[in-house]
């Protein structure tokens, strides 16, 4: 018999049998690519919360439109190209016996775009807390931080100045409901409403965001009509008995914001619209970091007599949160019928075995300190991660969140018929074996008055790309085909391409004749980029290991391709300056952190001892002898990212190789 009898008793949500009362509560991670697809590495973090133990996990804000998202990384379902990626998500949830809950989101005027929404424009009284707020926000963050944040922050103040439309606020709500819809499709067993952290939903209901005067804003049943109007868009495009749950602020912490007795009679009123569970919360982004709310919010259980009254007031489920640490508090949290179910935040992230050593107490749970550095990482578009973690977690999943940038949308970038006759020799590098987040863009660059070969050229090589793509099993519209006229600036035009695009690879052929190809390779910052040459040997890929983080990046990249791929023969090399041992260590701890087999070896060579020359020079000659001695067809290496200076005075071992290779492919992963 378990020690926590009630914390493990089965209970009835949404016409779905919760195994125990234990919930993995919305935390936003980041995980996300860029275009808002589901990632691997995301995939990877929910699997292991699911196999917790907890009974459900509630996947965190998931923007229903491209204007709603918090983050770079967000996890978008604004439309249908996201329920695939989303489905997998579900189901690898589900495969570990959780029920798999998705939260939709929309950030309002906290939201990462052009035009934020919100629903009256900021008061230069509002406009002065805010400010005041942004002091303690600042205090959080290392000093080195401040300015590029404050910088942002202020910006986006000054984008509040203006209201959501009726076209607006018709479209969300709808956006809302066909999200809801897709969720379902993908397998999802129920939807979150984000109604917390102050964004969208939250601000309609706050007095302090939420300035209209009818409607939608003014006394408080006014301000419930948008968040009700996107219940019942949610409910009206998902099947009936499907389960609708909502996370619910109950203190906001700011002036004229919700406080307990709004936030009960909002609860109330969702009860009657048929949500399936309230989930409570409490600060929002202007109030969390004032040091009389850290000091709150540090105290366990510190929503306790809170969610006491909110339990009591509704008949329908309950989940509480506010570091509940230990299975004793959350046993007693039932028992007492405080709520209904725990939510489990940062404690579960903490330690993925928390359930597992409720059940066995002799076993200690990691505790949450509460320092924050996983909200730190997070507000700075690093990904989440604890600081409790082994360091060779934190180190792995700060790779994976690199990775994000890198492994992701390619673009081939094709200005004449040479680079055709490249590409076409460079196929196996091209195309991957394993269908997965491959979204290629293939550029095609124009002069105006090109010969009529040129074209036919460039048609036939559109022909042939889809069909080698259709031969290797992709679907219909996986190529994305640009055409674009140049009148000569070639280095330009492509630059403002990868960086309008946000394409993390970019794959362009060598041509000795036109030097701005190599300069591109430099220009460009956290991608991978390649310039292609058409040799016969390019399934004999060299790897220049420095055991600098940039070397830990190149072996997680080819740990997600090329070493999956048949066909490749992949040697990892070392330029041995000083005694083998420590290198061989750190190569064994490299290995480890980032999955690769134990049984790859290290090769190391010695560079020739030319006094005349510094290091940096020997081992460049080092490497480019062995690349071309043995017929080498690919190197794919680190680039460190050295400034101007440095690489002016210490030299740049990437920049040595490329311009002494001869028709070997370089592969550059900044």
């Amino acid at each position: 018999m378990t020690a926590y009898p009630f914390l493990f008793s089965p209970l009835q949500v949404g016409g779905h049998q919760m195994k125990n009362r234990l919930i993995a509560l919305p935390v936003h991670t980041g995980f996300a690519y860029p275009d808002g697809t589901v990632s691997s590495w995301l995939i990877d973090f929910y699997t292991r919360l699911a196999d917790s133990g907890v009974a459900m996990v509630v996947v965190a804000n998931t923007a229903v439109s491209a204007d709603g998202v918090v983050s770079k990384f967000n996890l978008r379902i604004d439309k249908d190209k996201f329920i695939p990626g989303l489905s997998k998500l579900a189901k690898a949830i589900q495969n570990k016996g959780a029920i798999a809950c998705l939260q939709l989101n929309h950030a309002g005027r906290f939201a990462k775009t052009s035009r934020p929404l919100l629903p009256s424009a900021v008061t230069s009284e509002n406009l002065s807390f805010n400010v005041e707020s942004l002091k303690d926000f600042m205090e959080f963050f290392p000093f080195e931080k401040r300015f590029s944040l404050t910088r942002y922050l202020l910006g986006q103040f000054n984008k509040w100045r203006q209201a959501m439309t009726c076209d607006d606020r018709a479209r969300v709500i709808e956006d809302f409901g066909l999200s809801a819809a897709r969720a379902c499709e993908a397998g999802f067993d129920m939807v979150e409403l984000h109604g917390a952290n102050g964004y969208l939903l939250c601000q309609y209901l706050s007095c302090f965001t939420n300035k209209i005067d009818s409607g939608f804003g003014g006394n408080f049943h006014e301000r419930t009509t948008f968040p009700l109007a996107v219940i019942q868009s949610v409910k009206k495009n998902v099947p009936k008995n499907f389960p609708v749950g909502y996370r619910l602020i109950i203190r906001e912490w700011v002036p004229q914001g919700i406080d307990l007795p709004e936030a009960l009679a909002f609860a109330q009123v969702l009860e009657k619209n048929k949500i399936a569970y309230l989930s409570a919360s409490a600060g929002t982004y202007n109030s969390i970091f004032s040091p009389a709310v850290l000091k709150n919010m540090a105290k366990t259980a510190y929503l306790k007599k809170d969610m006491a009254k909110l339990t009591a007031v509704v008949g329908i489920p309950t989940i509480t949160s506010g570091r509940i640490t230990t299975p004793l508090m959350a046993d007693k949290l039932v028992k007492e019928g405080i709520a209904d179910l725990i939510g489990l935040g940062r404690p579960l992230r903490v330690d993925p075995l928390w359930v597992a050593k409720a059940v066995d107490k002799n076993r200690k749970i990691i505790q949450c300190v509460n320092c924050n550095w996983c909200l730190k990482q997070v507000v700075l578009e690093q990904g989440f991660a604890c600081s409790r973690w082994s360091e060779e977690l934190r180190d792995r999943t700060r790779l994976e969140h690199q990775l994000m940038t890198r492994n992701y949308k390619p673009l081939w970038v094709i200005c004449d018929i040479d680079d055709i006759y490249t590409f076409r020799k460079s196929l196996p590098l091209l195309i991957r074996a394993k269908k997965k987040n491959f979204f290629p863009t293939v550029l095609m660059l124009r002069q105006a008055l090109q010969g009529r070969a040129v074209d036919q050229a460039q048609n036939k090589f559109i022909e042939w790309v889809k069909d080698v793509f259709d031969l290797n099993g992709y679907g219909d519209g996986t190529v994305n085909f640009v055409v674009k006229e140049h009148k000569g600036n070639l280095e330009k035009l492509v630059y403002d391409e990868i960086c309008m695009g946000d394409y993390g690879q970019v794959f362009i052929s060598s041509n000795s004749k036109e030097d701005w190809r190599d300069r591109l390779l430099y220009k460009q910052q956290g991608k991978v980029l390649a310039r292609l040459c058409a040799n016969i040997r390019q399934h004999k890929v060299i790897v220049p290991v420095d055991l600098s983080p940039a070397t830990l990046l190149v072996m997680i990249f080819l740990r997600k391709t090329l070493i999956r791929e048949k066909n490749f023969n992949i040697s990892f090399v070392n330029v041995l300056t000083g005694k083998s041992s420590p290198v061989e260590r750190q190569w064994e701890k490299m290995k480890k952190i980032t999955k690769l087999k134990k049984n790859i070896p290290l090769e190391f060579i010695r560079p020739a001892n030319n006094m005349g020359n510094n290091m940096t020079t020997n081992v460049i000659s080092a490497l480019v002898e062995t690349i071309i001695t043995r017929k080498y067809g690919t190197v794919i290496m680190g680039k460190r990212g050295l400034s101007g200076i440095k690489r002016w005075l210490l030299g740049s071992v990437s920049s040595g190789v490329l311009h002494r290779l001869t028709d070997q492919t370089l592969f550059l992963i900044d």
